[in-house]
């Protein structure tokens, strides 16, 4: 089913749910990132490049009590989130979510991560050509994964719905969108300039001397998993008070492959001691490990990690160039 929307109508759209829900979009700053929209702030929503932070965070947080302890009680915490639209998602974010959806809700059904994904309405914004120069999510077969997806068509929007949930916001504001009868083509749908990615298929190549070329510039600063909208890896950890240790909380904090204390276990052994081992298992999880697992790569190709590098080490090419 595909709508239409005029473009002066889209922020009486968003302006209208912001009023009684919770608006996620991209606003810009320093850097462009998802934030808490206010409904006069509808107007400065920001669609011209994808956003230099991903929407990870509102799902998967970066800190997370799981929950208090006072003497032998435990607390835990209320699971309740509000309505949301997460508008202004790339399909490179759209499919983030999908395969966190993999991990958080299909495999082990963590209630902290189902409870935010719970009442949250995913509409997506269609690049028609990447939006940088370190994109390459066209190599990835992404798959349409989205409630509602725009399509910016200059004096108005088509408006393509993906699931149930979309069509009950397409009812609730039903006077501005016009239903029309279109099919939107996988062809029309392709971005232009985002197959950068030459090799789908790294299995072969993990001894490969090139990768040096990556290793000899990585800092192990984890800017790559932090940036990337797909990392899960965790920590947990428990808080206490020096005053009463009886009395704390545990925490869930965002964990990256590329520290050296990830893989420490008991008796200070590192399974990944090298970086040239760290900087590998990051690409091949994203590329080839979680692919065996799911289906699916784990990477959308949104060049986030690239462009986040501070010594740009841009892997893609390191794989394009690899004979």
């Amino acid at each position: 089913m595909v709508y239409r929307i005029k473009r002066d109508e889209l922020n009486i759209f968003l302006e209208g749910f912001a009023r009684k829900n919770q608006l996620v979009a991209p606003l810009k700053g320093k850097l462009a990132k998802f934030e808490l929209v206010k409904e006069e702030q509808v107007k400065d929503i920001y669609l011209e490049k994808n956003t230099y932070f991903p929407a990870k965070e509102f799902f998967f947080k970066k800190n997370e009590t799981v929950f208090t302890f006072k003497d032998n009680k435990i607390q835990e915490p209320k699971l309740e989130t509000p309505k949301r639209i997460f508008f202004g998602l790339r399909r490179c974010d759209l499919n983030a979510v999908k395969h966190q959806d993999k991990v958080f809700m299909e495999q082990i059904k963590d209630p902290y991560y189902m409870a935010a994904r719970e009442n949250s309405y995913l509409l997506g914004f269609h690049c028609w050509e990447a939006p940088s120069k370190y994109c390459f999510c066209g190599t990835l077969n992404l798959a349409d994964y989205y409630d509602l997806m725009f399509y910016d068509k200059k004096d108005y929007f088509l408006v393509e719905v993906g699931s149930d949930k979309g069509k009950e916001l397409i009812k609730e504001f039903k006077t501005l969108f016009e239903d029309i009868d279109i099919t939107i083509t996988k062809e029309e749908k392709k971005i232009k300039g985002a197959d950068r990615l030459l090799k789908d298929d790294i299995k072969g190549l993990y001894d490969h001397p090139d990768w040096q070329k990556g290793v000899n510039q990585c800092l192990s600063c984890a800017a790559c998993t932090n940036l990337c909208p797909t990392c899960y890896c965790f920590e947990l950890h428990d808080e206490t008070k020096t005053s009463n240790i009886q009395e704390g909380k545990r925490v869930r904090n965002w964990s990256s492959c590329q520290v050296l204390d990830f893989s420490r276990v008991a008796g200070e052994h590192v399974f990944r001691q090298k970086r040239e081992e760290r900087f590998k298992h990051r690409i091949y999880h994203q590329l080839e490990y979680f692919k065996e697992r799911y289906g699916v790569n784990m990477c959308v190709g949104c060049g986030r990690c690239i462009q986040g590098c501070p010594t740009r080490i841009d892997f893609v090419q390191i794989i394009n160039e690899m004979k």
